[in-house]
């Protein structure tokens, strides 16, 4: 998603601004009364939600006895009815008999047995921007740095394991998923524990839902989903939990896998929770933990590995989850982090950047192999990156408009120069998912012919003495771009600028920082903004990117802010196959609808598909050590899987050396054990025609000599 900052002057006030905001009290507050109300409440409304559901449906069987859909829907709603309530607090007997337990033992172990414990590793903030907030729901929680404390640390009920896919466990020791192939069975380890030593409970996991369904959070998203794809949550005392996925699904144990949110600590989620709990480090069933010591705001927050965790002996995370501590700094120049790498202050940089990788670690760490380089092919969903169109800005609600953007956008040649060659073009929402990815959606390509037919259809066909096309109410094809300001993606937006201008657009760069950048697109407030989302195996999700729900306020007009729908999409045929895609019984309907979905976004041009790289390129200094076969499969970030650790023999040995001028080679190393060849299709090569000039005249008016918009950077 999105991801800078100020003055020396204003650094010395920093501190003391922080303390007078963390001294602020809130005042005491417990909601466990008002829990145990709202989870008869909730109950309450789903039965009558039920009932309503149940006539509906016999009203619509009467009227068309051969209505499959409804006779379907009527069944499932009948089993659902046997156990209406959403909130269950049960005895461990009521827990059925002859459920076939699982435990996900047979994969193999993780990591390098040859890891250390130990030591701490200093890297940087992605984005160069202090995140808003520690919390991972409510208003701006979901920010770039949201996943290295909570997504690639928290504990969720089972997981999958990295390089095969398969579910193993997680605070879960067992599970069963019952006959209907919806109803998951958990029994949660005896030995769970939480960084503040309290035992990992049922009821920390009924906190989940509870705060999830609250009215209390900014964004709808939670409530949405757990209400939606959710039957309900069963405690059989505290050691067993049971969640009902709303459908039959595929590996239903790993969708209905939860991430408990610890009772105590939320005991005081409330109407302010987001200001409570911004800064309020909390309990974590992983092997990090922010400690309020750990959060200076401004330059720093680190993770703290937490004292006899209780899974550092379990089979999938003894050799995981090494060093002591992780210090992300901020620095909110690129290439001052850069410098600092080559120093080795930080110990290891991604080198994505062509110029970085190709010029500018032609240095003597290098050289002498202080530092070492890695290019390692994964076999993970590919971002979705590219220009995301706002249709609710116009003229971007016009087809012929989208049509001749997508044609006016030249990613292949970012891709042959600004990239070196070192990346493809991307052409699905949702690539690299196997049969699930469609191989016949095909990215448009850069044409100023066909950019300038269908600007021409949309009534575009009159170029000023700038070059911009114009309508006949002297409105300029003119475009504000909203993305992260970065040196690597600076080079390519320029690019993208000077192309799109032979098409007679204007594209006006509005580069912020992550933060900034990230608050905009949200509020619905872009026009196009280039943006990506990395999407998590095993099966995409168009819903959230593109359902009515995450579209529009209760008006239909206002975009509804804090949402994933960045296109402000919305079509209720289309909610019908979004709808379909996310409660797939079947791998075979997740194959169809993905198929349905890409084409019609395409078609519909939605957006214009950047470019993927099979690969990820990291630097890192040599007392940095991996795995002989370096990181996981399914991995899109080096550090995700938090195989590594630091041998501090290896740093003093390289320290010496580099004091005494010695050299240990150069390394440069190649993984591709995971790579995926690709058959290249034969293509017939296409001669470009070269477009001519519209044949009406330039306008001549004041306005055509004005400087083009500002926000270039």
């Amino acid at each position: 998603m999105i991801r800078k900052f100020v003055s020396i002057s204003l650094l010395a006030v920093v501190p003391w601004l922080t303390q007078c905001r963390e001294a602020r009290e809130f005042p005491a507050y417990d909601n466990t009364a008002e829990r145990e109300a709202f989870y008869q409440r909730y109950n309450r409304d789903v039965r009558e939600k039920l009932d309503q559901r149940k006539q509906e449906l016999e009203q619509a069987i009467a009227a068309d006895p051969s209505d499959a859909d409804s006779q379907r829907d009527l069944g499932d709603l009948e089993r659902r009815l046997q156990r209406p309530d959403y909130f269950e607090e049960l005895s461990e007997a009521d827990l059925p008999e002859g459920l076939q337990w699982e435990d996900g033992m047979d994969q193999p172990e993780l990591g390098s047995e040859q890891a250390k414990k130990g030591g701490t590793l200093h890297t940087y903030i992605q984005g160069n921007a202090f995140p808003p907030t520690i919390r991972v729901v409510g208003k701006e929680a979901n920010n770039s740095f949201r996943a290295f404390h909570w997504d690639d640390v928290e504990m969720a009920l089972v997981t999958l394991h990295p390089n095969t896919g398969e579910i193993i466990p997680g605070l879960a020791d067992r599970w069963a998923v019952a006959e209907d192939g919806q109803t998951v069975y958990y029994h949660i380890d005896d030995d769970a524990r939480w960084s503040d030593g309290k035992e990992v409970t049922s009821a920390d996991f009924l906190m989940t839902y509870y705060v999830a369904l609250s009215p209390y959070l900014t964004e709808p998203y939670y409530r949405i989903y757990y209400g939606d794809q959710f039957w309900g949550i069963a405690t059989y005392g505290k050691d067993y939990v049971c969640i009902r996925n709303a459908f039959p699904k595929p590996m239903a144990a790993y969708f209905a896998a939860a991430t408990p949110y610890q009772e105590e600590f939320y005991r005081q989620f409330g109407p302010d929770f987001e200001e409570r709990y911004n800064w309020r480090p909390r309990p974590t069933t992983g092997a990090y933990q922010i400690r309020k010591e750990d959060i200076l705001k401004g330059r720093s927050i680190s993770l703290s590995r937490v004292q006899d965790w209780w899974a550092k002996d379990r089979k999938y995370y003894k050799n995981r989850f090494n060093v002591d501590r992780i210090e992300y700094r901020l620095v909110r120049d690129e290439e001052k982090i850069f410098q600092m790498f080559l120093r080795g202050d930080i110990d290891i940089y991604w080198l994505n950047d062509a110029k970085r990788w190709y010029e500018q670690t032609e240095v003597d760490p290098v050289f002498k192999g202080y530092i070492e380089r890695v290019t390692f092919y994964n076999d993970y969903p590919r971002p979705s990156r590219g220009l995301y169109f706002n249709l609710a800005r116009p003229p971007l609600d016009n087809l012929d408009v989208r049509m001749g953007l997508s044609h006016a956008t030249n990613w292949d040649k970012v891709i042959n120069l600004d990239l070196r060659g070192d990346a493809e073009r991307l052409n699905l929402l949702n690539e690299g998912f196997g049969e699930i990815s469609p191989k016949d959606v095909k990215a448009r390509e850069f044409s100023v012919a066909k950019a300038l037919d269908a600007f021409a259809r949309a009534g575009y066909s009159k170029r000023g003495k700038d070059g911009i096309l114009r309508n006949d109410r002297g409105e300029r094809l003119s475009f504000p771009i909203t993305y992260v300001k970065h040196p690597a993606i600076d080079p390519m937006m320029l690019r993208l600028k000077e192309e799109a201008k032979k098409a007679g657009v204007e594209f006006k760069l509005e580069g912020l920082d992550a933060t900034a950048a990230f608050q905009k697109t949200s509020r619905k407030e872009h026009e196009i903004a280039f943006a990506g989302w990395a999407i998590t195996p095993p099966f995409p999700d168009y819903f959230q990117q593109f359902h009515s729900k995450e579209a529009f306020l209760e008006d239909g007009k206002t975009p509804r802010p804090m949402t994933n729908n960045l296109s402000s999409f919305a079509d209720k045929e289309v909610d019908k196959i979004l709808e379909e895609n996310r409660n797939a019984r079947s791998l075979e309907t997740v194959i169809r609808t993905s198929h349905e979905l890409e084409r019609i976004f395409h078609d519909r041009a939605v957006w214009v598909p950047a470019y993927q790289r099979p690969f990820y390129r990291v630097g890192y200094w040599r007392w940095l050590r991996w795995p002989e076969d370096f990181n996981v499969k399914i991995a899109n970030e080096p550090e995700v899987s938090h195989v590594f650790w630091i041998d501090s023999e290896i740093k003093q040995e390289t320290l010496e050396a580099m004091r005494s001028g010695r050299s240990f080679g150069e390394v440069n190393r190649v993984y591709d054990q995971y790579r995926i060849f690709q058959q290249p299709e034969a293509i017939e090569p296409e001669v470009e025609p070269v477009a001519p000039e519209p044949a009406v005249a330039p306008e001549n008016s004041d306005d055509d000599m004005q400087e083009e918009g500002g926000g270039d950077e």
